[in-house]
């Protein structure tokens, strides 16, 4: 694939409209005349953003100081493909009439700042990557179930808890009713008529019992409904949005509306289902309350009547019964825990299933990293070497894990460190769902006060998003300086200059953009190393290199050389042309040479020189 047409509209480029063709395609010019405008539009134009938060910035900014309020407009040749792609400034994003591979874009800045960041040394290992899409999809669906079932065992867990909390109460309940059983007895041999009281007031007695029972699954079903509801109704509503844009010309998403309105009307009519089985559940609970006040009345009147025969025995009568419905109650219970363990389990089964797939996902790419690095090891090796060290990049889960102990009254600082560095994202899940304070003393050498005090702060926060956070691969960038290698953080400028361009240009089909590549190395390493690596690649590809350096265009057998002017207000093209044609020797000799007399008499220093 490689850049056909640039043409642009408004702005201090305003007029421009370039045809290149694949291969190295070089920007030459005095400074000021546009050349790194160029390639900031192209960016801008793609939607590629830097390779860092703050190069991005400044690159849009840059971009939209010289577009002003004009257009930008790029013509890809992919094959027998043409792809339009235009922006305006006030677009958010491109618009494209077709896919395409983004390409890599390195401003000045970027090429010798990008080695000294862990994430920067791996954008550039991974640009590398074949099937990186279908990877990060599947680490992107793993990553989605991991935290939608750890919020639901979060949920069970609580309502687990909340129901063993009531339950505790039955061994209280029972004492009290083994307590009541004395006086109990001692009224049901009193009299045949006291006996019979007692029998029909604990006939009464259940049946208020079973119905109270019935009222709370009743009760706990509608809650459910409105649960359901809500849940609907937050997925609807989103019509307004289907709308056809009204200043386009044809509807291309006409068939996916269609779809979408269907779903929507089908959420509709769920939420309509779920309103009246809410409104007969509700009459359904009116009729169970309906049906307890006989019962109650009943079991009034048998208690007056008791303690009629026997003063201060209603109140027996009445205290035994109001424990022995609270002790069914509880009994209830039991059933509902065990299906919420069961469901837990079944859950807890179904995360370990996709955390295995996250763990997979994320090994299958440190795989096909290490893959890449051998083959580029091969190809700029011995002077520069990579080596990847697998999940060694752990400052974002330290920073998730300081979040998250924040307001806890532990230093935390040095303690996520440690955490992060000590245990993985998912053992430090599992130790705080199962509160295996031992686990966590033993790894990060810490009192068991401590990790309770871990333990019971972290139960407080999102454990899905923390068990997923991604503790990454590193990759170090070093060059052979006598018989060591130095690590790129220890290099000059220029070194790391002569470290990453090899690297980055071993992309040897895919699109390549660089401005002033040249900066910082010497013209020895320009000869030996750059060029040798240009004239490497397949020739269907395309590098756009800006540059003040004739060896890049000359040596590397420049198909077109761009020569870019200024009038102070505006940039334009002064020349287009093959490396052969006049044009372009005029402008190299002139702009890159010094002139013809100054190159004349270097030729005559080399002449001499060499003889």
């Amino acid at each position: 694939m490689h850049i056909k047409r640039i043409q642009v509209e408004e702005g201090f480029l305003d007029g421009l409209d370039l045809t290149l063709p694949p291969g190295l395609v070089t920007f030459i010019g005095a400074r000021g005349t546009g050349k790194t405008s160029v390639i900031e539009l192209i960016r801008f134009c793609l939607g590629v953003g830097g390779h860092t938060a703050e190069t991005t910035s400044v690159s849009r900014e840059h971009a939209l100081s010289i577009l002003e309020s004009g257009q930008v407009t790029l013509t890809l040749q992919d094959g027998t493909k043409e792809i339009t792609i235009s922006r305006s400034a006030t677009d958010d994003s491109p618009r494209i009439t077709d896919i395409f591979t983004a390409p890599i874009i390195f401003s000045q800045t970027e090429i010798e700042n990008i080695g000294l960041q862990s994430p920067g040394r791996l954008r550039i290992v991974d640009g590398f990557l074949n099937g990186r899409e279908i990877t990060k999809r599947e680490e992107d669906a793993a990553i989605s179930e991991t935290r939608s079932l750890t919020a639901e065992m979060s949920k069970l867990r609580k309502e687990i808890e909340d129901i063993e909390m009531q339950r505790g109460e039955l061994p209280s309940i029972e004492a009290q009713l083994a307590a009541l059983k004395p006086s109990e007895d001692q009224l049901a041999t009193m009299s045949d008529g006291m006996k019979q009281k007692t029998d029909a007031l604990a006939a009464v007695s259940a049946e208020l019992t079973s119905k109270e029972i019935g009222a709370k699954a009743v009760s706990t079903f509608m809650e459910a409904i409105v649960s359901m509801k809500n849940n609907l109704v937050a997925a609807a509503g989103y019509q307004h949005r289907l709308d056809p844009w009204p200043l386009a010309a044809t509807d291309l998403i006409a068939p996916q509306r269609e779809q979408l309105l269907l779903i929507e009307k089908n959420i509709q009519s769920s939420i309509a289902g779920l309103d009246a089985v809410y409104e007969s559940t509700s009459a359904l609970a009116a009729q169970t309350q309906k049906s307890k006040l006989p019962l109650e009345e009943n079991a009034r009147v048998l208690r007056r009547e008791i303690d009629q025969l026997k003063e201060g025995s209603g109140a027996i009568v009445r205290q035994a019964q109001l424990l022995r419905t609270k002790k069914a109650q509880l009994d209830a219970l039991k059933p509902m825990i065990d299906s919420r363990r069961e469901r837990l389990a079944n859950i807890t089964a179904q995360r370990e299933k996709a955390l295995e797939k996250l763990e997979t996902a994320r090994q299958i790419r440190s795989k096909m990293r290490e893959e890449v690095i051998n083959d580029l090891n091969g190809e700029v090796g011995p002077r520069i070497r990579l080596v990847l060290e697998r999940s060694a990049q752990y400052d974002r889960f330290a920073t998730a894990i300081t979040d998250a102990l924040k307001g806890s009254g532990l230093k935390y600082n040095e303690l996520a460190l440690t955490l992060a560095r000590e245990m993985s994202p998912r053992e430090l899940m599992e130790c705080v769902e199962k509160s295996d304070i031992e686990f966590i003393v033993r790894a990060v050498a810490t009192s068991k006060d401590r990790a309770l005090r871990i333990v019971s702060s972290l139960k407080e926060v999102d454990l899905g998003l923390l068990s997923t956070t991604l503790v990454d691969d590193d990759v170090a960038f070093q060059l052979l300086d006598g018989k060591d290698y130095k690590d790129i953080g220890d290099l000059s400028t220029g070194q790391r200059c002569t470290v990453i361009l090899p690297i980055v240009l071993q992309h040897k089909n895919r699109l390549l953009i660089v401005d002033q590549p040249e900066d910082h190395i010497d013209n020895a390493f320009i000869a030996d190393t750059l060029i040798t690596a240009i004239n490497s690649r397949s020739k269907d590809g395309q590098i756009i290199f800006t540059t003040h350096n004739a060896n890049i265009p000359v040596l590397g057998e420049s198909e077109c050389v761009v020569e870019m002017g200024s009038d102070g207000r505006r940039g334009f093209v002064k020349s287009c042309a093959s490396l052969n044609e006049q044009v372009t020797v005029d402008a190299i000799t002139g702009v890159m040479e010094g002139g013809a007399a100054a190159f004349k008499a270097r030729a005559k220093f080399y002449h001499l020189s060499a003889s």
